[in-house]
Parts: C-alpha cells; sequence; structure tokens
C-alpha cells in the first residue's frame, strides 16, 4: 500500500505564487480531519542557526498557519534547544536568534515556544517497543500538543546523508538528552584546559554524576541529560559524537515512531525542497545547494515524503545522489527503512502533482 505524496514544481510559467502552491498542497492533505477549533497546533520547523542563510524561509510558513486559524485552532511556532553550544543551546538565545532569522510574532502573529523549555530539560518520556530503545524523550510542549503541523527544509546532512521530516520529527522534537541519546553512544567528556571549577555544572547536575578535584569530571552515575553542556560557561563540557551513522539513523526513526505514538498521528507534513544545502542548517553558514531550487511536498505520510523529496532531489542531479556522493559513508536509506519497520510510514509512494 502506497501512501500520497502532493508536489508542486517551483517552475511557474504563469508567474503564480508560490505560496499559493502551498496552499494548495496543505488543502489536499486535508487539514480539517486532523485539527479541531481550539486545539494548540503546533508548527514544528527548525529557525537556522545565526549566519546560515539556507534555512527555510519564514514566510512559506504563512499559508500553514493561515490554514490552522481558518479551522479555528491556535497555532505555535516551535522548536527545541540545540545539544551542541551556539545560538539556539538555551530558550532565551534561541528566541532571540528566531527573531533575527524572521521566526517571531511580527512576521507570523503566532506565538513562538521553545518546546523543551529554558534549558532543554523539560521532557515527557514515551514508551515504545523499539530494537534499540524502549523509550523516548521528547519536548514536553510538542508531546502534550493537540496536533502538529511539520515544516522542513530538505537538505543534505553529513550524518543521516539528507534531513528531511522524519529527522524534523526525531532530533527536532527531542529534549537535549533525547538528541544525545541519538547522537552519542557515551556519557558527555570535559576539557581540562577550559574548566575554570566555577562548579556551576554540579549546581544543576541531578545525577551527582560531576566531581571536582580540582578540575569537573564526570563519573559513572551520569544519566546523559547533558545539563550541564548547557550551563558550563566555559563551553568546557563536549559531546562524543561517537554513535555511529546507521547507529544514530535508526535511533532517530524510533523517536519519530514515539512522536507519532504521542500525538495520535495527528501530523501533517510539508518538506520545502528549495536551497537544498549539502549540510545542516545548525552550522552558521553554509555552502551552495547542490541542485536548483525544486519545489514543495506533503503528505500525511513522512518515510513517503522524505523518499519522493530525495528521489526529486537525485532526478535534479542527473539520477544520482548527490549526498551520497559526498558522504560516500552513508547509507540514508537506514533511516527510511528503519522508520518504516517502526510504523512511521512506508517508503512506497504515488506522487500526485498538483498545479
Amino acid at each position: 500500500m502506497s501512501s500520497d505524496v502532493f508536489f508542486s514544481t517551483i517552475d511557474s510559467k504563469k508567474h503564480k505564487s508560490p505560496l499559493l502552491k502551498v496552499k494548495k498542497l496543505i488543502n489536499r492533505c486535508a487539514p480539517e480531519k486532523f485539527f479541531s477549533k481550539n486545539e494548540l497546533i503546533a508548527v514544528k520547523t527548525h529557525f537556522g542557526e545565526m549566519g546560515n542563510t539556507a534555512f527555510l524561509r519564514p514566510v512559506f510558513l504563512r499559508p500553514v498557519i493561515e490554514k490552522l486559524n481558518n479551522i479555528g485552532a491556535k497555532p505555535f511556532l516551535t522548536d527545541t534547544n540545540t545539544l551542541y553550544v551556539g545560538m539556539r543551546t538555551n530558550s532565551v538565545d534561541h528566541l532571540y536568534n528566531a527573531t533575527m532569522n524572521g521566526f517571531n510574532y511580527s512576521t507570523l502573529q503566532v506565538p513562538v515556544i521553545i518546546a523543551d523549555g529554558l534549558r532543554g530539560d523539560n521532557s515527557t518520556e514515551i514508551e515504545i517497543n523499539g530494537d534499540i530503545l524502549s523509550s523516548v524523550k521528547l519536548a514536553a510542549d510538542i508531546a502534550t500538543a493537540d496536533g502538529m503541523f511539520v515544516v522542513s527544509h530538505f537538505k543534505g546532512h553529513e550524518v543521516t546523508g539528507f534531513g528531511g521530516a522524519i529527522k524534523n520529527i526525531s532530533m527536532g522534537c527531542s529534549c537535549r538528552q533525547g538528541k544525545l541519546d541519538m547522537h552519542s553512544d557515551s556519557k558527555p567528556g570535559i576539557f581540562a584546559d577550559k574548566c575554570t571549577s566555577c562548579g556551576r555544572c554540579l549546581s544543576f547536575c541531578a545525577s551527582s554524576a560531576i566531581d571536582m578535584s580540582p578540575k569537573a569530571t564526570i563519573n559513572e552515575n551520569c544519566s546523559g541529560c547533558s545539563m550541564c553542556i548547557s550551563v558550563c560557561p566555559q563551553a568546557a563540557i563536549y559531546i562524543n559524537w561517537n554513535a555511529s551513522s546507521a547507529s544514530t539513523q535508526s535511533k532517530m526513526a524510533e523517536y519519530a515512531s514515539g512522536v507519532v505514538k504521542a500525538l495520535k498521528g495527528k501530523i501533517i507534513y510539508l518538506n520545502i525542497i528549495m536551497s537544498v544545502s549539502p549540510a545542516c542548517d545548525c552550522y552558521p553558514g553554509n555552502d551552495r545547494p547542490v541542485v536548483g531550487d525544486i519545489g514543495f511536498a506533503a503528505s500525511t505520510d513522512p518515510v513517503a515524503l522524505d523518499k519522493a523529496c530525495l528521489d526529486l532531489v537525485c532526478n535534479a542531479y542527473g539520477g544520482t545522489d548527490p549526498f551520497r556522493e559526498r558522504y560516500p559513508e552513508v547509507d540514508s536509506d537506514i533511516q527510511l527503512s528503519h522508520a518504516e519497520k517502526m510504523g512511521v510510514g512506508t517508503k512506497k509512494y504515488k506522487l500526485i502533482e498538483v498545479q
């Protein structure tokens, strides 16, 4: 059984607005069947790191918000804090970053909420029946929403081959500890030369996992919450990015299944296939796109959607995968196949072009 993926090319001989195309794609997904009046609906996207210019343009969110408003729902724009230290590590910096990149009330007329709280520890644990994980740790304000509209920038990624809807609802909807679960197979480490023994990490560690002798060290009590990473003023605590690509992608698929379970499948997905950069929007910069702008695709199935978008990019690149060419050791089919196995969706799709 295949899933419908609705697609609209960026090409426009009659100079139609791309926003009109997005609106038509949204309508084909029948949001009225998913969302109701007064429901709190998360509009999940990626706000882009400061300095990066490849991230999704905020203007593409307007048709989504307009549709939700017409239904009578109460949309809020949301993202989650990052595991790495940057401009989106905590909600204060994150909201400043979002505002500077155009994701704010003045441009979109909806509240902006960082879904995992001030320091990335506001979470809800959801049990799953995964091959690797028995439960996932999701951002609380996403897990407890009444539904979600996921708007993703389809692009390359150095660890997962590509990043699309699956990555947006897994890595993008988890709390900081969840991100660590997916990215690392071990506890954080400490750069002794950067540590000033200020003790700030001690006051935020709930597991008594940090010793000071005289520099901070992490002991066997570490639960992997990674709060210490976000509160260290010297950026002395680092992530062991030691999980393999296959492990990270498989865990992503299992996290995606937890999000679908938490929201009872009340999710619609829209991928923007423009400015298809070769790497993640989390970088404070970006390279030239690997292909020209392609268009927009929407579905109620994130697996089918990502597979269709990957095929569209490959076709535009001459029939080969530009991401695999750049990252030959990364097999991006792992996230698709494992997500399919976890019941998130199917790789079989019917591409329906919408004029």
